[in-house]
């Protein structure tokens, strides 16, 4: 669940586009009217049932209008359809909504539920098919708990009928979530309360909506206006090179494979004089894609390594490592690799790692001399899981290979206007226009639940993420997380004895500035 305190301020919202050929794509709009797109994806889905067209693909719609830096998208549950707005994450697995009756959704000074909530009183296929068994929790110490019920599911203008959800009627989160990661981590089967149930991506298959258990992600550029999440296919128009798949590992905790763990074997940092390399030859670290991830947590030796190249400064205070915000300027770029060499390799420039970061009485950090402080959207994991979440997944198009445990990757297109659309063309094919990666890495995933993470004092600066739930889940009585395991970590690897020397990024940030004002215990900020 994406909730990172860096105001990103994108407002968009749900235009759902069935595709032809079989996929479901999300595609994110600004500034539409949500229920006119319900409408519109609607009249699409009948046009394509009276044309006879095959339906091996679903486009669905991303919005992030509702809560800044996190993506959701627009569904529809129950009869009458309820309309409602879920964040979507691919580090989780369950679908949940909010109940009417959840005492959050009245509370408007902690923001309600401004993506709606559920009657099930409201709904003629209503059927509750476990009371009191839902019960996630996420590392930021928030959760819900509730029943597991089942009902008539919409998006992007597929149905499936009686698919299992949570119903929250005890949450400390004002919107649902959209868990599209491995059936094999749903909160039932962590907290040992029940078995494995088709959740969403398998639930489409299963439906005959899209042929395979398999998305695309097109997050799209920090200021975009459009981007998608597609069920069941492929679309070419939206990256750049070649699109190569890599291997998806199991939890060494559970023998099993419970998140999009792959293997990171390289970083370095390209600017005009030259490049930079981060990580020593030989480098391999397990690290899970996850769209719920606001921000992008590295292992710690490598994170210094970035923010001594970057000329960036950890502030405790803030809860955020901060950068000038002229560096999204600056033309330099990281460049993930991914199984080893022949392996995908991404590029993320300055301008998508650059966050703005304000402070709690709603002003603008600065240094001494003026200039604006912003967020970078790294920081360093500590004992959490290393994660790639949304600053660097805007950079890239993913496709998530659920039936053969692969991840393909590719150098995203921003802002593309065309569309081609590839469908899987059944269950276990391989990805559609792409190649494997050869002598590909080993790595192990360690990690074995989800340590809690605080929140900064900053507004949109605090780190929170999901990974598998807790299997203590929650408890209305004491809270989230207060006796969640902690992280064993992924065998961190030293990037060096002494790390790489600093690029020329000196012109994009300020050295040796002292700051009027200062926050206390800092001497980083000022406050204006």
């Amino acid at each position: 669940m994406a909730r990172l305190a860096a105001h990103l301020l994108l407002a968009s919202s749900l235009l759902s586009l069935a595709a032809a050929d079989g996929t479901l794509r999300w595609d994110i709009q600004k500034n539409h009217d949500v229920q006119a797109a319900q409408l519109k994806a609607r009249s699409l889905a009948l046009q394509r049932r009276a044309l006879g067209e095959r339906a091996d693909t679903l486009t669905a719609t991303l919005d992030n209008s509702i809560q800044a830096g996190l993506y959701s998208a627009n569904i529809s549950v129950g009869t009458p359809a309820q309309s409602l707005s879920v964040q979507i994450d691919t580090g989780s697995s369950d679908v949940w909504i909010p109940s009417s009756q959840a005492s959050i959704c009245s509370d408007e000074k902690d923001g309600g539920c401004p993506g709606g909530s559920f009657d099930p009183t409201s709904s003629s296929t209503y059927v509750d098919v476990e009371p009191d068994g839902f019960n996630i929790s996420y590392v930021d110490g928030t959760g819900s708990t509730g029943d597991y019920f089942q009902d008539t599911f919409a998006i992007a203008g597929g149905e499936v009928k009686n698919f299992q959800m949570g119903l929250a009627t005890n949450t400390s989160i004002g919107i649902g979530i959209m868990g599209i990661g491995y059936n094999s981590s749903e909160a039932n089967v962590d907290t040992g309360n029940g078995t494995i149930y088709p959740n969403l991506p398998y639930a489409l298959a299963n439906a005959g909506l899209i042929n395979a258990n398999a998305y695309s992600l097109w997050l799209n550029d920090l200021q975009a206006t459009s981007g998608s999440v597609l069920f069941g296919g492929v679309d070419t128009a939206k990256y750049t090179g070649d699109l190569i798949s890599i291997k998806v590992y199991p939890s060494s905790y559970s023998n099993r494979v419970t998140s999009f763990t792959v293997a990171f074997t390289s970083l370095s940092a390209t600017s005009s004089s030259g490049t930079d390399q981060l990580t020593p030859s030989n480098y391999a670290e397990a690290t899970i894609l996850d769209s719920g991830t606001t921000i992008t947590l590295l292992p710690d030796d490598v994170a210094q390594a970035v923010f001594d190249e970057l000329g960036a400064t950890v502030s405790n205070e803030l809860g955020a490592t901060i950068v000038p915000c002229s560096l999204a300027s600056n033309p330099g770029t990281l460049n993930y690799g991914f199984g080893g060499p022949g392996g995908p390799v991404i590029k993320v420039s300055m301008e998508q790692l650059v966050l703005p970061l304000t402070l709690p009485n709603g002003k603008t950090p600065t240094y001494s001399n003026g200039e604006s402080a912003c967020q970078l959207g790294i920081q360093a994991a500590g004992d959490l899981p290393v994660l790639f979440g949304d600053t660097f997944l805007r950079s890239a198009y993913v496709v998530y290979d659920l039936d053969n445990n692969r991840i393909a990757l590719a150098q995203t297109d921003f802002n593309s206007t065309d569309s081609h659309v590839v469908a899987f063309p059944s269950s276990g094919a391989p990805i559609p226009s792409a190649t494997s990666a050869a002598n590909e890495d080993q790595v192990t995933q360690t990690a074995s639940a989800v340590p809690k993470v605080g929140g900064g004092s900053a507004a949109g600066s605090g780190t929170t993420v999901t990974f598998n739930p807790t299997a203590t889940g929650f408890s209305a009585a004491s809270g989230f997380g207060s006796s969640a395991p902690t992280s064993t970590g992924g065998g961190k690897k030293s990037a060096g004895p002494s790390g790489p020397e600093p690029f020329r990024w000196a012109p994009v940030f300020v050295l040796g500035a002292t700051l009027v004002g200062m926050l206390a215990g800092t001497g980083i900020f000022a406050l204006l």
